[in-house]
């Protein structure tokens, strides 16, 4: 597999592993290794080295790897991973989406931005439209005409009916349902199992049956 072919992943954690299973799926990328500040430089995540921290881009780049994946999960905060976006975007590397092969993506007006990861068992129905570096995350049902924002986190087992907006850097917790055309504001935080059935301000965080 030549260069231009490899991906360098930035994190070595639990959302590493998955991706590094999602990649080895799909087949159209081999890694060359993962970025991670605070592994020890040699150690194996699932047979893939750590070579260093992420202050390695721009040698890796001069090597000639142009593919770089944000391998750093969320909880609650989305910010870590938009921060890394932006310092791996500005060393000039390509961050491509990554769809796991036993995901269901209709091709009728999706649009999927650069950095997009789609994990297994994910349903994202035609006319979505999914901003940069967001994830969707293991078994989430993303239904039609959707409008999910950058930098955001869709949670396992989360349903997004029909019509919603979710605003950039917004947290969706895991089982939650959002209602049909329900907006979700910049940066607010869906707890896990919440029904949410009225809009939620930018910034605000809630929880329940119904969330409040």
């Amino acid at each position: 597999m030549t260069e231009g072919k490899r991906i360098i992943l930035i994190g070595g954690g639990g959302h590493a592993r998955v991706l590094i299973d999602l990649i080895r799926m799909s087949g159209k990328f081999g890694i060359a290794g993962i970025l991670d500040s605070e592994l020890k430089k040699g150690k194996m995540v699932l047979d893939i080295p750590v070579l260093g921290s992420d202050n390695l881009l721009a040698d890796l780049y001069g090597k000639g790897i142009r593919n770089a994946c944000i391998a750093v999960g969320s909880i609650k905060d989305n910010s870590k991973r938009k921060i890394l976006y932006e310092k791996v975007k500005q060393a000039g590397f390509d961050m491509p989406y990554l769809i796991h092969p036993q995901a269901v993506v209709s091709k009728s007006d999706t649009r999927i931005s650069s950095a997009v990861q789609i994990m297994a068992g994910v349903v994202i129905q035609p006319g979505v439209l999914i901003g940069e570096n967001t994830i969707i995350n293991t078994g989430a049902i993303v239904e039609h005409d959707c409008s999910i924002s950058s930098h955001v986190h869709i949670c396992p087992g989360t349903v997004i009916s029909g019509s919603c907006i979710i605003g950039e850097g917004a947290f969706i917790g895991a089982g939650a349902t959002i209602i049909h055309g329900v907006k979700i504001g910049k940066g607010a935080l869906i707890g896990a199992g919440s029904v949410v059935i009225d809009n939620v301000p930018e910034g605000a965080a809630v929880k329940g049956v119904p969330a409040r």
